[in-house]
């Protein structure tokens, strides 16, 4: 039997199939230094999405690292949980 798709897996496969992908920025957990942190990845970066993966060039990001999905004007579309703790990072660093 199928395994049934999660909602992120939607809405990755929504974001890479649609054509519009340069539309969205989705939203990847770091640790650094001990601390958690997002970083965005903009959707026109993303090569693939395989297996529970997306694939950013040469890196693989698993799905369960993802926090949320924002249209490129900031609007969320997915979110996973509330981020607390977390902090964002300006994407121009």
């Amino acid at each position: 039997m199928p395994k049934r798709m999660g909602e992120i897996e939607y809405w990755l496969k929504k974001l890479f199939f649609s054509g519009r992908k340069e539309d969205y920025i989705v939203y990847i957990r770091y640790r650094v230094d001990g601390e958690e942190e997002l970083r965005p990845i903009p959707g026109k970066f993303i090569d693939d999405i395989r297996r529970g993966y997306i694939i950013v060039g040469e890196d693989m990001i698993p799905f369960h690292r993802v926090e949320e999905i924002r249209t490129r004007d900031g609007k969320i579309v997915f979110k996973r949980r509330k981020n607390m703790g977390l902090r964002d990072l300006d994407p121009s660093s």
